[in-house]
């Protein structure tokens, strides 16, 4: 009797090939505000654009959205726009009580605005869009693309294909203020650890843009997940007194168990689990073959 060594050899393919596939779908929830006091029609999010924030959030199919509401009303999130005549067609939260949230997952590419449907002036858009390969002959997985917000509203976005085992780390990072608009001159420090090692550290970051990359100095010793810390220290150039710089200082944003997106690696032990085990059945049960 062979079958138990055959069947328990597929099933290890079968648990390695989603064991690599699970990873990938922890890191997939951003949070969007309610604004405090964007009940009132008067509210300064409203010139701003704001009164969801971030707004619009970028992600990626399959990612969970979750809108919290940090103000003293009860909201809707309504899917579509104000002069649509319906709302609610893709998704709908009705009645979010300060405090609580809703939540959706957003499964294919496209731009979904929506609305709060009892305060109209409050409008949104999350954009869903493809992941991308960062086009290397070495990249096996797609970019994994994380947010995180500060205290002010400064979003501070990560993008990068994962830990590696063999290559150096590259981690593309983007400053917008609570409006949207990208970040002139932000300041901050990087720090990266994995395994309880840091593998990336800058004390002294600065973007012109808003935009930038950071990249480690060697090779990463494995593929195990990366903890990655963003600290704003300001806003203005490097070159004049810290202590006139404006904006958030100090306040660190974290980004944890970091992990690559689902690559074809993982596709294709899946697939050979998937059909090992077809194979075997057909040959144990009799199933006939086409």
């Amino acid at each position: 009797m062979k079958s138990k060594p055959i069947s328990a050899l597929f099933g290890l393919l079968a648990l390695v090939a989603i064991l690599g596939v699970a990873p990938a779908f922890g890191q997939t929830a951003n949070e969007i505000d309610m604004q405090k006091g964007a009940s009132d029609q008067n509210a300064a999010c409203i010139a701003a654009k704001n009164c969801f924030a971030p707004n619009p959030l970028t992600v990626t199919p399959g990612t969970t959205v979750t809108w919290m509401n940090t103000d003293n009303a009860v909201h809707y999130v309504c899917s579509g726009k104000v002069t649509d005549d319906q709302c609610g067609t893709v998704f709908e939260g009705d009645g979010i009580k300060p405090g609580k949230t809703f939540q959706f997952t957003f499964a294919n590419a496209g731009t979904f605005d929506y609305f709060c449907s009892v305060h109209p002036w409050m409008t949104g858009q999350v954009i869903v869009a493809a992941a991308t390969s960062s086009g290397g002959d070495n990249n096996t997985s797609g970019m994994t693309t994380l947010t995180a917000k500060a205290s002010d509203g400064t979003t501070v976005a990560i993008s990068t294909s994962g830990p590696v085992n063999g290559q150096p780390l590259s981690i593309a990072i983007s400053f917008t203020d609570a409006s949207g608009s990208k970040i002139n001159h932000q300041n901050y420090a990087i720090s990266v650890t994995q395994d309880g090692n840091n593998v990336l550290s800058n004390s002294a970051g600065h973007t012109h843009t808003g935009d930038d990359t950071q990249t480690s100095s060697t090779n990463l010793s494995s593929a195990d997940p990366i903890d990655v810390q963003i600290t704003l220290n300001g806003i203005g150039l490097p070159t004049v007194d810290p202590t006139t710089w404006t904006g958030v200082k100090g306040e660190t944003l974290s980004f944890t168990h970091i992990v690559p997106e689902f690559g074809p690696v993982a596709s294709i032990v899946l697939a050979i689990a998937v059909m090992s085990m077809v194979v075997f059945v057909a040959k144990t049960r009799g199933i006939p073959k086409f």
